[in-house]
């Protein structure tokens, strides 16, 4: 996880450790702020400088050592994998946010609102998240937001203060989706394909003697996401199996998906649900 403050340990480290730190790249004016001169990283074995005000070493982070560079820092789909925020799609280019418009090989996001704190090229999570809903395809946009909430703390009213511009409908709208009740990619990706497919829902329902389900369409088709590593052990799978049963017991009609079915097979899971739903709860079609 990503250092959020610039306040550094008391203990004594060498310059070599201190590059390291920080992902083996450097600003000279960071290095000097820690007591580290030129010379002294200068007798780092291997050590080098990729432009002029910058020190690094052979095993550089090569994402920090392109965005200092670029005197850039990451943000972004690039900044959420580093803070382990939701993404359905990882980024297969770099994101940097700079105040020019020099260099070439990157998604280039403008200045920084927030700020950052890190002491790594790392825009803070709240610019990531303001960056990602003007960029990302709506399903990252809204994972990486409500994870950036859940995980982080950030305050909604902050990213609403910073997207008070018209041109941020986009984003705003896309803000508020990410309202808390989905808990992960997959289901966020459900939510996305099942409005989109006008189908009357709710989701996160608790049902006596059944608990919390994923998504209740119509009041009694009850749809699960699970991803591979849903069941932590057998025990748990054993649980999950008797509250689906429960629910069968119930009344309700259950269906569960893996996230890559929502993602690559949506007409064979839509083709299921209107199936069961044109049978209606009693089974019998019409």
């Amino acid at each position: 996880m990503p250092h959020r403050s610039s306040s550094w340990p008391a203990w004594t480290m060498d310059a070599l450790e201190f590059l390291r730190s920080v992902g083996g790249v450097a600003r000279v004016g960071l290095l000097r702020g820690h007591g580290f001169t030129p010379s002294s990283v200068r007798r780092i074995a291997g050590a080098y400088q990729p432009r002029k005000g910058i020190w690094a070493l052979p095993s550089a982070d090569t994402e920090y050592l392109s965005a200092l560079t670029n005197n850039g820092q990451l943000t972004c789909a690039s900044a959420a994998v580093r803070y382990g925020l939701w993404l359905k799609t990882k980024p297969n280019k770099i994101h940097l946010a700079t105040r020019h418009n020099r260099g070439r090989g990157f998604v280039r996001h403008g200045g920084l609102r927030v700020g950052s704190e890190a002491l790594l090229p790392l825009a803070s999570v709240e610019d990531t998240v303001i960056h990602a809903l003007t960029c990302l395809a709506e399903v990252d946009a809204i994972s990486v937001a409500q994870s950036a909430m859940t995980r982080f703390g950030i305050a909604r009213h902050v990213l609403e203060s910073e997207l008070t511009a018209k041109y941020f409908g986009v984003a705003r709208k896309r803000l508020a989706m990410a309202d808390g009740l989905s808990e992960s990619v997959p289901e966020i990706s459900a939510r996305l394909l099942f409005e989109s497919e006008g189908l009357s829902f709710k989701r996160q329902v608790g049902i006596e003697g059944v608990g919390r389900v994923d998504i209740l369409i119509d009041g009694w088709l009850i749809v699960e996401i699970n991803g591979y590593q849903f069941h932590s052990s057998r025990s748990a799978w054993r649980k999950d199996m008797g509250r689906l049963n429960a629910a069968q017991v119930r009344g309700y009609h259950v269906l569960s998906y893996a996230p890559e079915q929502i993602w690559n097979s949506q007409e064979h899971v839509m083709a299921q649900i209107r199936g069961l739903l044109a049978r209606g709860r009693d089974g019998r079609r019409g």
